[in-house]
């Protein structure tokens, strides 16, 4: 463990504290100590830090590692929405939709939902676009709804607006059977390419020309066939695979399980290689393919490659300017290694903010 960064939580740094709160608790980089964790994470709470506040919401909601306990969970929940972690805002709408941890209070529900989605988050964008199209927690305004319809069209996944289409089709979730509306959020993921979107959309147009609706488990028994889909599982196979002949000593095997779903498109494939090569387990030491395949593991999405490539351009054995070392430390934030936050906090002022802010499609 690096010494400036224990010195750092010491000193009272919120970020310090949630790295090692993080470190701790994955058991990456130390040995893992849950007790510490919870600690740490406290610590960096006190001090203001709203991502720790809404690691502890999670810890006290799942039960695993402390007592359930909702009423400290729904404490910690509130605290980093009001310090603007917009996931726990969202989630604090959820709560207050369904009176679980607090009251419910439909108002509340859609001031919170609210504030997730003025910070870009796209599902959030549309639970309040569907609130106004029907009067939940506010008075009804269809012009109110389409600006944040619209808004989560432009800034949505693929897999998000088919899962909108699915409720919308079937009447799942709350949402009220529209299937004009589905075949809109389908249309959404259609002109983005993804396939199980157009799958839906042919369905549910032949719906509203007069053919008899698919049964929900008639389509997903067909998502479940698609190339897309198999692929997906093929991945996950591979990497399973691996996993398994790591565990098991076989490193010769392994790598080359690894390098396979590594070119099948595993993000984690791909950095587990970047491990090997870089120590010579299981193959011979190869910085040079090392840091090549972090780097392709860093552009598919993995936090660990995002994180550690940031540490190896930060060390300067391979030259980079300071923004390429920002971009992957924010990349590793977003995307859930929260030690990044405090190696960003060395470039930017605010890291939770500029994580969410350099990630959102407005």
């Amino acid at each position: 463990m690096r010494p400036a960064l224990q010195s750092d939580a010491a000193s009272g740094d919120p970020y310090a504290c949630l790295a090692l709160a993080y470190f701790m608790q994955t058991g990456k980089e130390m040995d893992m100590d849950i007790p510490q964790a919870i600690t740490w994470y406290e610590r960096a709470a006190s001090l203001g830090c709203a991502r720790a506040h809404w690691e502890l919401t999670r810890i006290y909601l799942e039960g695993e590692f402390v007592t359930r306990d909702e009423a400290v969970a729904s404490q910690h929940l509130i605290r980093s929405a009001e310090l603007g972690n917009a996931d726990a805002q969202m989630y604090l709408g959820d709560e207050y939709m369904s009176g679980g941890l607090v009251p419910r209070d439909e108002a509340e529900a859609l001031k919170w939902y609210t504030r997730s989605a003025e910070q870009g988050v796209s599902v959030a964008k549309f639970t309040v676009g569907y609130m106004y199209a029907h009067g939940i927690g506010t008075k009804r305004s269809d012009t109110e709804a389409e600006i944040w319809f619209s808004s989560a069209g432009i800034t949505g996944e693929a897999e998000m607006f088919m899962d909108i289409g699915m409720c919308y089709e079937y009447g799942l979730n709350g949402i009220v059977h529209n299937e004009v509306e589905a075949a809109r959020w389908y249309k959404y993921g259609v002109d983005m390419g993804h396939e199980k979107c157009i799958l839906c959309w042919n369905s549910v147009m032949e719906s509203l020309g007069g053919a008899p609706r698919e049964p929900m488990e008639d389509r997903l028994d067909r998502l479940s066939m698609t190339e897309a889909q198999r692929e997906v599982n093929e991945r996950a196979g591979a990497l399973a695979t691996a996993d398994e002949l790591f565990d098991d000593g076989l490193m010769e095997e392994a790598f080359e399980s690894y390098d396979h779903a590594a070119r099948l498109g595993s993000p984690e494939a791909m950095f587990a290689k970047a491990m090997m090569l870089h120590q010579g387990i299981g193959v011979e030491r190869d910085d040079i393919n090392a840091i090549k395949e972090l780097s392709h593991a860093a552009n598919a999405g993995s936090e660990d490659a995002q994180f550690y490539l940031a540490r190896t351009y930060e060390s300067s054995k391979f030259p980079t300017d300071d923004s390429q070392i920002v971009k992957l430390y924010s990349d590793a934030a977003y995307n859930g290694f929260l030690a990044a936050y405090y190696y960003l906090s060395k470039y930017v002022d605010h890291p939770e903010i500029y994580a969410r802010r350099t990630h959102t499609r407005r």
